[in-house]
């Protein structure tokens, strides 16, 4: 409420000339970008602002490095200041906040059926806000079922489980004293792809909260069964849990987790996985209330202050083509939001890469609304509470619900 109550007053109190400059001698059209990629990322954003900057020599791009954390109430800050850059790569959960908040530039006329066509729904849905276009999406991903082959073959099963009750008996088979079925994780995100299995929700399209309904309660308790029947990580406690989690998975004492693309680097750097072809990618199990999996990543979004919105559009769909997305995809590791850049040749033989992409299929788009990003703050802390048996599945999502009914109300 603050920042749109501020951004209300600024707006309509001052003239905003824009964001964009350009310079007299060479009459180049410059183009502020904040990225808020790593070092490593923001290495390879630049040689295609580079290739970008050669085809259309009128335009230059600045591209400045944000940290991540506190890109989006920097971008805020500066909207309010004039300071705005004409582009920002901006959290998925950022976008609709943005959007709300009135500061980013509509594409309903920029962005192609063909384009939009291409795009995972599950990650052009972020960019999506009362019948508007806020932007593009650049990298998408989608906690999937990761899974050790050696483990699984070895009791039997050349494939992955595909329902929840298969998960529950494979689980069962793996486990014995050194090496145990799954992970459960007690960060909600990867809770989700449970309680939607089972039917249950988050928050519906009409604001209805579902996190607490029968489905939902259904979800959580088969994560506690799988705990109760001793088939998951057997410590006391989840501290440090994602270290745990890929040390066990890594050293092949975990059969399976439920993790993202941004694991696979890691996992593929350890011995037992130094055959990349003994790490499965599949989609999380379906249950009796269907399949899912939450999605993540970025979008490319503009300023609906920028001076030059043609040129900033052109380079967000010069960095987001087919070409571009293979490239990150080969040197970062990053998912592509285009179904397309999945039939270049490289990543069409790439396991990894095409495992991710058929969860990308079954996704999940988390509650397009403001206050998306703040969902899980109460949510995992309960969750951890009931995974720890302190309180039961019913009262702690309750809480989350009553939580949440405050937040968006």
């Amino acid at each position: 409420m603050f920042w749109k109550a501020s951004l209300i007053t600024a707006l309509t109190s001052l003239l905003l000339v824009g964001c964009s400059s350009a310079n007299d001698e060479n009459q180049k059209v410059t183009l502020d970008f904040w990225t808020t990629t790593t070092e490593n990322e923001t290495a390879a954003v630049l040689e295609v602002v580079k290739k970008f900057e050669e085809k259309y020599p009128s335009v230059k791009i600045k591209v400045k490095e944000v940290e991540f954390a506190k890109a989006g109430n920097q971008f805020k800050t500066a909207t309010l200041l004039n300071e705005a850059p004409d582009i920002l790569r901006s959290d998925i959960g950022w976008t609709t906040e943005l959007a709300d908040l009135g500061v980013l530039l509509p594409l309903d006329h920029k962005v192609s059926q063909e384009d939009k066509k291409d795009y995972f729904q599950s990650a052009f849905r972020y960019n999506e806000y009362q019948g508007h276009i806020y932007g593009i999406p650049m990298v998408t991903d989608s906690p999937a079922l990761l899974y050790n082959k050696r483990i699984l073959k070895e009791a039997g099963y050349d494939s992955p489980p595909k329902s929840m009750n298969e998960l529950l008996t494979v689980a069962k088979k793996i486990t014995n004293k050194n090496q145990y079925g799954i992970f459960i994780s007690p960060d909600s995100y990867y809770a989700l792809p449970y309680v939607w299995a089972f039917g249950g929700g988050m928050i519906s399209d009409n604001n209805e909260i579902q996190i607490d309904n029968e489905g939902s309660i259904n979800g959580i308790n088969f994560m506690m069964q799988l705990i109760n029947q001793k088939v998951s990580q057997p410590y006391p406690t989840f501290d440090n849990w994602n270290e745990v989690m890929m040390n066990d998975f890594k050293a092949g004492k975990v059969a399976m987790i439920i993790n993202g693309p941004w694991a696979t680097s890691d996992i593929l750097s350890s011995e037992e996985f130094k055959d990349s072809g003994n790490l499965g990618v599949a989609p999380v199990p379906s249950g009796p209330g269907g399949q899912g999996s939450p999605v993540g990543g970025h979008n490319l979004v503009i300023s609906k202050y920028t001076e030059a919105p043609d040129e900033a559009y052109q380079f967000i769909d010069f960095l987001n083509s087919k070409e571009n997305q293979v490239y990150f995809a080969e040197n970062l590791g990053n998912l592509p939001t285009r179904q397309s850049a999945y039939e270049d040749e490289d990543l069409l033989n790439n396991e990894v890469f095409q495992g991710f992409k058929s969860q990308l299929e079954v996704a999940t788009s988390r509650p397009i609304i403001p206050e998306g990003s703040l969902l899980f703050g109460d949510f995992t802390t309960n969750l951890s509470q009931i995974l720890s048996k302190e309180i039961s599945v019913k009262e702690g999502l309750k809480n989350v619900s009553e939580s949440w009914d405050y937040l968006i109300n």
